[in-house]
């Protein structure tokens, strides 16, 4: 997993308290899930081919400088996908310049019986 440059530009703003939740300054509030499988690099800032996109169904703090997000799928939404990249992005409502992190990792296929949980920790370093 790579934390992506809009990541690192939007938590400076954070931290010099110009981050509003509005227009294009969202929290991270979403999992992508796509079937892109170049490899990663910082200056993305969407997944290549996005085919899902779901609400964070939690986000936890389990230490100091870190925080958890978490995302769920049942077998409905995932039937018939076969998923080889996922990211965090924000709530904006294109998918294009929101994308805060991405990982890639061999297709997985989902036939309808399984469901699917993402956990992604960040540790701020």
């Amino acid at each position: 997993m790579a934390i992506l440059n809009n990541a690192k530009n939007r938590v400076a703003l954070l931290i010099g308290g110009s981050i509003l939740n509005t227009g294009s300054q969202n929290y991270a509030t979403y999992f992508m899930l796509g079937t892109g499988s170049s490899t990663v690099s910082s200056t993305q800032d969407s997944l290549l081919t996005a085919n899902d996109r779901q609400l964070f169904t939690n986000t936890t703090y389990p230490s100091s400088q870190k925080l958890k997000f978490q995302g769920d799928w049942n077998s409905v939404e995932l039937s018939g996908l076969t998923i080889q990249e996922f990211g965090v992005c924000g709530s904006e409502p294109t998918t294009v310049g929101s994308m805060w992190s991405r990982s890639v990792f061999e297709g997985v296929t989902f036939d309808g019986t399984q469901e699917m949980r993402v956990l992604e920790t960040w540790e701020i370093i």
